[in-house]
């Protein structure tokens, strides 16, 4: 399988973990893929939640969505942009096929497309990086 890349730097800024937006860092780490691709959860764990990253009600951003695997250590693995294939209280492997990526270029024109990546622990958001780095499929 192949490991998508982490977005660079873009007329919306840059998907590294820590990367600025203003006043605050980016928590997590963007892997560039295309609207429609197959997201794959990079741990087994139970689907704990399906939300909405924006007001539902925003016509431009509400429809988007994201996907939350808690793993075994109580990891929250977040999957932004996401068009749900589970459902929550599904038990899921690694490698499972979660969703497909919804593509942000409608919403933000000139954006690489892609899928945002983050893990809490605690509450806290932590490097993604290198444990998805670890991963393989």
């Amino acid at each position: 399988m192949i490991i998508p890349p982490i977005r660079l730097q873009d007329a919306h800024g840059a998907g590294y973990y820590g990367a600025p937006r203003g006043a605050r860092t980016h928590n997590g780490i963007d892997l560039c893929c295309h609207k429609d691709s197959l997201v794959m959860s990079v741990t087994p764990g139970k689907v704990t939640r399906i939300g909405y990253p924006y007001d539902p009600g925003d016509d431009d951003k509400g429809h988007l969505l994201y996907v939350q695997v808690t793993d075994a250590a109580g990891r929250d693995h977040r999957y932004f942009y996401v068009s749900p294939m589970v459902n929550v209280g599904e038990i899921i492997s690694r490698g499972a096929v979660i969703g497909v990526a919804q593509g942000l270029l409608e919403v933000y024109p000139g954006i690489t497309d892609h899928i945002h990546y983050e893990i809490k622990v605690d509450g806290d958001y932590i490097d993604p990086s290198e444990f998805y780095r670890g991963v393989s499929l």
